[in-house]
């Protein structure tokens, strides 16, 4: 599979800005991070891509990571798809890793409400490993708008 849950944000998801979206990536700590944050509106379909991120260095395409972040529940009619394989059913919160230098990917919103993920590209750090450590250990991380929430 081309895309792997890695725990729950459990946090509010009612006000998405830049604080909330900055205090996310923040928390794992990639190297030249790229933040994105994708609203696909209802009616809206973007065709299969593969994604080359040529900035980062092509030598080493494993050290690079995209992780996304789900900021809606999924509803009927939202979907992605990497390469053979449907991602539905996501909550609001949920985090996913994605193998993105061996798997193309499609999305549509076919349902009736904004689908709306934050997706973080960046390079390895031993910081990130750390944060990803423990949140596949306690499979959830409580949000607040503090430092650190440990």
């Amino acid at each position: 599979m081309t895309i792997t849950k890695l725990g729950k944000l459990v946090g509010d998801w009612s006000n998405i800005n830049d604080t909330l979206l900055h205090q996310i990536s923040n928390l794992f700590k990639l190297r030249n991070c790229n933040i994105n944050l994708d609203i696909q509106k209802p009616n809206n379909v973007s065709s299969f891509i593969k994604d080359n991120l040529s900035h980062y260095d092509s030598n080493q395409p494993y050290t690079v990571k995209r992780i996304c972040v789900h900021l809606t529940d999924w509803e009927p009619g939202h979907f992605y798809c990497f390469d053979n394989n449907m991602h539905t059913n996501w909550k609001a919160g949920d985090v996913y890793s994605v193998d993105w230098h061996n798997s193309s990917y499609a999305s549509a919103n076919a349902g009736t409400s904004n689908r709306i993920i934050l997706q973080l590209t960046g390079l390895l750090s031993e910081e990130y490993n750390e944060f990803l450590a423990r949140l596949k250990r306690f499979d959830t991380h409580n949000l607040e708008l503090k430092e650190n929430s440990w």
